[in-house]
């Protein structure tokens, strides 16, 4: 194998080894959703219901920052015909889950906490309920953080990849032009007599 097929060789492996761990990181990275609070991970699975048709009201409290009181709102816990339950708000917007409506919920802001029970939005009310506090809205700029440096990320990798092709490219034509030159003396002294 030639050096020119070598170099290309090394950085197409080098590219796709960047690419690959940017791929991981991305997968295996967090959601802004799960990393504000702990607490809410249980919240994040599907919560089923016997019941389709049925709606339960769910009371949520509220502590707005900066203020004493503590408010209440409405969130209501409807079984689909799937046997999900989905959670509507106030403002009839609907939401899969819990980690769903503090990520597009605007009702409330993310110095807002709320305390609900643990395993809202469950719809089953015969034991008693360990409740949680969280955020009442996740950071939407977090995510995009993550996004836009993982974009810029695949933008170095791939223009420094392109990079070192391209000079392998360059180097090998040099190469190739150099001993052209040496190997055919007696073309490179006519030209010069010309």
């Amino acid at each position: 194998m030639s050096g020119r097929e070598t170099q290309t060789r090394i950085a197409v492996h080098a590219l796709c080894a960047a690419a690959m761990t940017l791929a991981v990181l991305m997968v295996a990275s967090p959601s802004s959703a799960a990393t504000t609070h702990v607490q809410a991970s249980s919240a994040t699975r599907q919560t089923r219901c016997e019941s389709p048709g049925k709606v339960y009201t769910q009371k949520v409290f509220v502590k707005h920052k900066g203020k004493a009181r503590i408010d209440s709102i409405p969130l209501f816990l409807v079984c689909q015909p799937n046997g999900n339950v989905a959670i509507v708000d106030h403002e009839g917007k609907s939401y899969q889950d819990l980690d769903d409506f503090r990520a597009n919920n605007e009702i409330l802001s993310e110095d807002d906490e709320i305390t609900l029970p643990r395993d809202f939005p469950s719809v089953d009310t015969s034991r008693d309920r360990e409740l949680m506090t969280v955020s009442g809205k996740t950071n939407s700029i977090a995510s995009w953080v993550w996004w836009l440096t993982g974009g810029i990320a695949v933008v170095v990798v791939t223009s420094g990849g392109g990079a070192l092709w391209l000079r392998a490219r360059r180097r090998s034509a040099r190469a190739l032009t150099s001993d052209d030159v040496t190997a055919t003396p007696s073309a490179a002294s006519e030209r010069v007599d010309e």
